[in-house]
Formats: C-alpha cells, structure tokens, sequence
C-alpha cells in the first residue's frame, strides 16, 4: 500500500486590524433626530465610510405589562462629513411628504 505524503501546514499570521472609532457626537445626534416622547436612546453605527446609521430607541411602560417594552421609533441612513450631518434615508412610498 503506497504511503501518502501531506504537504507541511504553513502557519497563517493574522492580519491586523484597526477598528473604525469614527463617531457623531451625542450633542449632534440628539439635534438631528430633535424631541422624541420617551426616548431611551439614540444609536449611532458605522456602516462604511462617511456613512452611519443611526436608530432611535424608546421605551414605554405599559399597565398590563410587567417589564417596559423597547422599540425603534426612528432610523437614518445618514453621511457625517466634516461635523454635519447629511439625512440619505430613502423616504418610505405612499407618504412622500413625510421626511423622517
């Protein structure tokens, strides 16, 4: 029976990678998105680029409900260049005069 030989395994280094820290300031967010009943909180995550997306969070309490119930009332797709914020957020069909 012949013997097969195996190639040696080469060791594959890890490649290095810097993590994106490129945020929006909370002071910014909370102007853009403006006054929300009940908001929890405003998210912001780098999706690439110059590009975010940013979702607003609620919570409500509820009579018939023991814990609060969390929703995203709120979502952007937004380019932040130079500290401003440009709303790219594709506007939803059937209501064209409804921006955010």
């Amino acid at each position: 029976m012949p013997t097969t030989r195996r190639k040696p395994r080469t060791k594959v280094e890890p490649e290095t990678v810097t993590p994106i820290r490129e945020t929006i300031p909370d002071e910014q967010l909370r102007e853009f998105v403006g006054k929300v009943p009940k908001l929890l909180k405003i998210d912001s995550c780098h999706v690439n680029a110059d590009k975010f997306r940013i979702n607003v969070w609620t919570e409500e309490f509820k009579d018939e409900r023991v814990i609060p119930s969390f929703s995203i009332v709120k979502s952007y797709y937004v380019k932040y260049e130079d500290g401003v914020i440009y709303d790219e957020t594709i506007a939803k069909k059937g209501n064209p005069d409804e921006s955010h």
